[in-house]
């Protein structure tokens, strides 16, 4: 029986994709499809990704997600899957960036932790310090995301997917993951979530 609920931000949550692409190419001069490409895998393995230019990039997203306001619908979804689940975030984007869009869109309190790259580069690694703190697992627990690269870690994880098909990966790239479903609304979530 499912009790949890693991959650990617950025094209899930929020469609960043056209904030966050300007700012990757200021610094690293990535084409679209380079860009999305990125996401196949962990983007933090890229050969185009160090330390100096990721902090480059979270210092100049601070900026630009600043007054970001989640959509009424996505909000009133996440509290009707809140009364359900507990909730986590995984997220490659920064700690203090999600928990500042958090906190603007008062909805900070419906998530038991939010884990962002402070924590790991890695989502096998958060995921695993979810297992040992809450002990989530393949049979109660699912994790939502937008891109093939975070179906692949969720699968070496352990852990079965729902994709989500309007944020930074079309349908025919995220079906190569194999995930349990693909969704096109964000209010299709909840249902396909109690089918489980």
């Amino acid at each position: 029986m499912l009790k949890s609920i693991i959650f990617d931000f950025d094209g899930v949550i929020h469609d960043t994709f056209d904030l966050v692409y300007p700012i990757s190419q200021q610094i690293h001069g990535f084409t679209v499809e380079e860009y999305k490409d990125m996401f196949n895998g962990n983007l933090y393995l890229h050969e185009k990704i160090n330390e100096q230019n990721s902090k480059e990039f979270i210092d100049l997203s601070v900026k630009a997600f600043k007054d970001l306001q989640i959509e009424k619908h996505i909000r009133e979804e996440l509290l009707k899957i809140k009364n359900k689940f507990e909730l986590f975030i995984v997220s490659s984007n920064s700690e203090l960036i999600l928990n500042e869009y958090f906190e603007n869109n008062n909805i900070i309190h419906i998530f038991k932790k939010v884990l962002g790259v402070e924590t790991h580069r890695s989502k096998i690694e958060k995921f695993n310090a979810l297992k040992n703190e809450y002990g989530i697992a393949k049979h109660n627990s699912i994790f939502v995301t937008d891109t093939l690269g975070d179906i692949l870690e969720a699968n070496k994880a352990g852990l079965n997917t729902i994709a989500v098909d309007f944020g930074f990966h079309d349908r025919t790239r995220l079906e190569k993951g194999n995930p349990l479903k693909i969704i096109s609304d964000f209010r299709e979530l909840l249902p396909e979530i109690i089918k489980l």
